[in-house]
């Protein structure tokens, strides 16, 4: 889709701004007076903190205990702390700010790599290096990060760093030629792309940061051109892995990271090529891709969640009122807009992003907001790239995932369904905890919230069902309407070993009335539906009662009702949920119905 713009190219690429030089106070003294007031008092806070050290042991802690925390809160913290003293900077300057800034500057630079230990090896899903080798660096999502933000500094404030010492220029660029630009040339990264191996966000996150990189510093053009093209090749294969729906497997938090880093890619290269690329923008798929945040936002703050996504996905930023204002979607502007509205106001600046042109790109189009915007109309949708298919009334928010397990973060949860009433979560995908080594390794499946018997799914002990491409569903039926209803076959999602000839599953909404969920099993197995919900339920014969949220009715004889209390101890999940989940497991025989109001 994008190769055929390499020729299409001019001679010159212009360098790229997010917003004028800090010299130019004209513009920064005309900007929002709420968030610059914001992003002046984030700035005299930062300066009042130190940046933490990274010392060689809590780097080593990821392959001796699998913890990634112990490195990282400092890691990000450090650039967190500069991010917000060059805005402020920028916004009012001052000696004491600047300084603070030259000491990020200077502890960035010091870091022996920039890679996480999470990320630090050079083939992909290999065993990560204990420690990373200087002279080899690895471009992996956040060294990437590092340089955007150290290019930004530089597009920003070089005049004034220029003053103090014109070795901090010279130290910011050879760091980012040194860690970025020489790799990027001369490696070959997973994530760059190859025939037909697979990508994901890595691909658009990792372009993104390097073509800030590039266009954002004094770069010559026949480096230019190099890595535009590189780009362009790269992207093609990010959106080979997209269905024409625009669908994103990884879920509604990772469209901040896919569908959001693509089109900043795509302004990057269309700014700098005098709009040569404005035509993609109005390609359907790149259209598709945009709007999918708008068709997965549930109700109120919450999001259809699967994968590795937790349903408080958050608000939207003004990335998504530019992608939408760029692809011409009407609809998606509003919706960006009504969700941004959801922000406290305290975090208007984005205090816990570490990129600084997101949060640059917050101010400077902070004019933009609408209080008053509404979200729009939302209608009921469906992805047979990942068998996604969403059912809404004024009351219920439904989705049911078909496809299979072997999505990007994958869980085994083909053919789970989530569902919201009245802006609540009644039926709820639990989401994954804090990363650890364990996370992304051949353990994966070990952890709870990765299994299907965690899921709103039947699975039949000791099994369930199993990661990979073969483990599907089968879509049956699929109608929408004033009656939607949704039948797959999902045998073939579970161990081969069990002996389950048939699990249909039927999910039947009818607008303004109830969901009906029915189960039907074939085989010597002995059926246990699991529902994960967040209010403690009570069961009085066949009724389970959530609270005043909904009420459960069985209507088809049945075994057994059990309901288990799970702790939420992990600071990820404790983000979400309350301090205990509910596993409610149902056991039958070989039918079962339920209603849901």
């Amino acid at each position: 889709m994008l190769g055929v713009y390499i020729n299409d190219l001019p001679p010159v690429l212009t360098t790229y701004r997010t917003a004028p030089r800090c010299g130019d106070r004209d513009f920064w003294m005309s900007l929002d007076a709420k968030h610059s007031l914001l992003v002046r008092e984030r700035a005299k806070s930062a300066q009042k903190q130190v940046f933490p050290p990274l010392p060689a042991a809590q780097y080593l802690a990821f392959t001796r205990t699998g913890n990634r925390v112990v490195y990282e809160t400092p890691y990000f913290q450090r650039r967190k702390l500069l991010a917000s003293l060059v805005l402020g900077y920028c916004m009012e300057p001052d000696q004491a700010l600047l300084d603070a800034i030259v000491d990020g500057i200077w502890a960035i630079c010091e870091e022996t790599s920039w890679c996480l230990p999470a990320h630090n090896s050079y083939i992909r899903d290999a065993e990560q290096l204990p420690l990373p080798d200087a002279n080899r660096p690895v471009i992996d999502l956040f060294s990437a990060e590092t340089g955007a933000l150290l290019a930004q500094t530089h597009a920003l404030i070089c005049d004034d760093l220029e003053a103090i010492s014109p070795l901090l220029n010279k130290r910011i660029i050879s760091e980012i030629e040194k860690r970025i630009f020489i790799p990027y040339d001369t490696e070959h990264f997973w994530w760059m792309g190859s025939r037909e191996e697979p990508m994901n966000n890595w691909t658009v996150w990792c372009t993104q940061n390097v073509l800030l990189c590039t266009f954002l510093l004094p770069t010559d053009q026949a480096f230019r051109a190099k890595v535009a093209a590189k780009a362009l090749l790269g992207i093609d294969c990010f959106l080979k892995d997209y269905g024409e729906d625009g669908c994103c497997s990884e879920g509604a938090q990772y469209y901040r990271h896919a569908g959001l880093c693509l089109y900043v890619c795509l302004d990057i290269l269309n700014d700098v090529s005098g709009n040569a690329l404005k035509p993609v923008f109005k390609e359907p798929k790149i259209r598709n891709i945009a709007s999918y945040i708008r068709h997965i936002h549930a109700q109120g703050p919450y999001y259809f969640n699967f994968s590795d996504c937790s349903c408080l996905a958050g608000s939207c930023t003004i990335r998504e009122y530019l992608f939408a204002e760029a692809v011409g979607d009407e609809k998606l502007v509003r919706f960006a807009l009504a969700s941004s509205n959801l922000k406290e106001e305290e975090d208007r600046d984005l205090p816990n992003e570490i990129n600084l042109t997101y949060r640059l790109l917050e101010l400077v189009h902070a004019s933009k907001r609408d209080k008053a915007a509404s979200f729009p109309s939302q209608e009921d949708h469906y992805y047979p790239s990942v068998g996604l298919c969403i059912s809404r009334d004024d009351v219920y928010a439904l989705a049911v995932k078909a496809g299979g397990n072997d999505d990007s973060h994958n869980h085994n949860d083909t053919g789970s369904f989530t569902l919201f009433k009245n802006s609540q979560p009644i039926l709820v995908d639990v989401g994954v905890e804090t990363y650890t080594k364990q996370t992304f390794s051949k353990d994966r499946y070990s952890i709870w919230t990765m299994r299907s018997v965690y899921h709103n799914i039947t699975n039949f002990p000791p099994y369930e069902q199993l990661a990979g491409k073969e483990y599907q569903s089968k879509i049956l039926k699929l109608e929408q309407g004033e009656t939607s209803t949704i039948t797959l076959e999902l045998a073939a999602a579970y161990d081969r070993n069990c002996p389950l000839q048939s699990y249909q599953r039927s999910v039947t909404h009818t607008k303004g009335k109830e969901i009906v969920l029915r189960e039907s099993v074939e085989g010597e197995v002995q059926p246990v539906l699991t529902l994960m919900c967040m209010v403690r339920p009570t069961v009085t014969e066949n009724i389970i009662t959530l609270g005043e949220a909904a009420t459960l009715e069985i209507q088809t004889p049945f075994l057994s009702i059990t309901v288990e209390e799970i702790p939420i101890t992990d600071a990820r999940l404790r983000s979400v949920w309350p301090e205990t989940l509910y596993r409610i497991l149902i056991g039958y025989e070989t039918n079962l119905a339920i209603r849901i109001q």
